[in-house]
């Protein structure tokens, strides 16, 4: 008989991280707000660039925070910050060192909240289920990013900035309010056995780990970063069509498949996952039309849909429990790593050879890093050390 997946306490958490990413692709719309404040793109981008930068620096400490603290006091202290935070915006009405604190803060509490919530998600998945589980819970933030940024719109067209920050703090009002109806669980992981974190993150068993999910966060924030001025620049599609393409990619597959690295097992998956990113953004750098941009969305949900659950269960597997908070810091840092430092390489490559070079670049790091995955995975199954 197969353990139960759908429980409540997987689902409270799930309701929590859909309100918190919701908030979150809300908040897309924030750099228009410090435009209208009067900063230019060089201002806008060093703003985002500290709060990536405070969110990357302080993840290893949220990780230890969640699991010598605990998931849900930490999370909830996050959540309570988030709406002081949003609410302070509205009484910022220039640029300065207030704008860069309060976007700063507010990316630290993200960070909390997001780490906190799939390291909660990570305990209660029963293990032979944990990448099913994790595509699953992955859903309560790929679902917010269809229409949320779509939101902040409406919001900021019938209100302006004013009504938005309102909007934002309720969702997040509503985030903390459901973050209290989490409950301890019963064999809440202790601190025995714990390993010591320089020691833990340089475990052999999570290493190949770090380096896949390097390359796939390189893959995903250049998504994320170049889309807009890359569907601006070559005159075909639009972000909206692309991001529809490969969110509704991505859902459609983990609701009807998200089983099958369960059921065949990562290394069958992951090779597959790589190649359809691989094929993404070799079709983009090459796109002339519609077809192929929207194709290339498609391939790119598709890999996405698998391998950021893989990479989700590998940390859980092979980190100790009595880890495991700081094994999702970690995960979750990498990424924030890989957008501080392809952001701006891929950006001056963009500027002296183009987006092609670009995208064949981010499609030759991605196979690389598939092949040194697989070099390096030598540990299959048991985590290094015995869970406490």
């Amino acid at each position: 008989m197969r353990s139960e997946l759908l429980t409540p306490a997987f689902l409270r958490a799930f309701v929590a991280n859909f309100f918190s990413d919701l908030a979150f692709t809300m908040f897309i719309q924030f750099p228009g707000f410090l435009a209208e404040l009067g900063a230019r793109e060089a201002l806008i981008g060093t703003v985002i660039s500290v709060a990536v930068l405070a969110s990357f620096l302080t993840r290893p400490f949220v990780g230890e925070g969640l699991d010598r603290v605990g998931r849900i006091p930490m999370v909830t202290a996050a959540a309570a910050v988030r709406v002081v935070t949003v609410v302070s915006f509205l009484f910022i009405d220039r640029i300065g060192p207030a704008v860069f604190v309060a976007r700063a803060v507010y990316a630290v509490v993200l960070a909390v909240t997001f780490t906190g919530l799939f390291t909660y998600a990570g305990d209660v998945i029963p293990p032979g289920r944990r990448a099913q589980g994790i595509a699953i819970f992955g859903l309560s933030g790929m679902l917010p990013g269809m229409f949320g940024p779509g939101l902040g719109d409406v919001l900021i067209g019938f209100g302006g900035y004013r009504a938005f920050f309102v909007a934002v703090a309720v969702v997040d009002l509503i985030l903390l309010v459901v973050v209290r109806t989490l409950r301890p669980l019963p064999d809440a992981p202790s601190l025995a056995g714990r390993i010591p974190f320089l020691r833990f993150i340089r475990e052999p068993a999570l290493r190949p780990v770090w380096v896949l999910t390097l390359v796939f966060g390189l893959a995903f924030g250049t998504v994320v970063t170049f889309l807009r001025t890359y569907v601006d620049a070559v005159g075909v599609g639009s972000v909206g069509l692309f991001m529809f393409g490969y969110s509704g990619t991505a859902v459609l597959l983990r609701l009807t498949v998200s089983w099958l690295p369960d059921r065949v097992g990562y290394r069958r998956v992951i090779p597959v996952a790589i190649a359809f990113i691989v094929a993404s953004f070799s079709l983009l750098a090459f796109a002339d039309g519609v077809g192929m941009l929207v194709l290339a969305a498609t391939l790119g949900g598709t890999g996405h849909a698998f391998l950021f659950p893989i990479l989700g269960k590998l940390t859980v597997d092979r980190s100790p429990a009595a880890n495991r908070g700081a094994g999702m810091g970690i995960f979750t840092a990498v990424f924030d790593l890989a957008m501080l430092v392809g952001g701006p390489t891929l950006g001056l490559l963009i500027e002296a050879r183009g987006y092609p070079a670009a995208f064949l670049t981010v499609a030759g790091l991605a196979g690389l890093g598939g092949v040194v995955f697989f070099v390096a995975d030598r540990t299959r199954h048991s985590p290094p050390a015995v869970a406490g």
